[in-house]
């Protein structure tokens, strides 16, 4: 058995494909948006090219999670527990703070949050079980 056939390689294409073909919806929607303002069609009919975009990426995500051994699976189960454990009570800390404190902000930074959380729990992950 290659490289090229082994079964880990057939499932990071199939990753690979399914999540850049999520991407490609994503993008498509966006432009596709900007476009149907200018023609007149609501903006929000080609905005529902995003729902199988993010459909597409879950599923490889899933299933990139679904492949892997047991200790795989634990790697990326602690880093999105992790990210979870971080960017809830920060983002739940930021809307109360926005109550009285802070201006509002966008929703796009909690996503921030989010994203940085989960790649610490990565590098935790990372180092833990090195």
């Amino acid at each position: 058995m290659t490289a090229a056939t082994t079964p880990r390689s057939r499932v990071n294409r199939v990753f690979a494909v399914r999540f850049v073909g999520g991407v490609v919806l994503y993008v498509a929607s966006l432009a596709l948006t900007q476009v149907a303002q200018a023609v007149g069609v609501p903006a929000w009919l080609p905005a529902l090219l995003v729902l199988p975009a993010v459909g597409l990426m879950a599923w490889a995500n899933i299933d990139m999670y679904r492949s892997g051994d047991e200790f795989e699976r634990r790697k990326i189960a602690e880093a999105v527990m992790v990210a979870f454990v971080v960017s809830v009570p920060l983002i739940l800390a930021v809307g109360v703070l926005q109550f009285s404190l802070l201006p509002a902000m966008n929703w796009i930074f909690a996503f921030s949050i989010l994203m940085l959380a989960w790649i610490a729990g990565t590098i935790v992950s990372a180092v833990r079980y090195r």
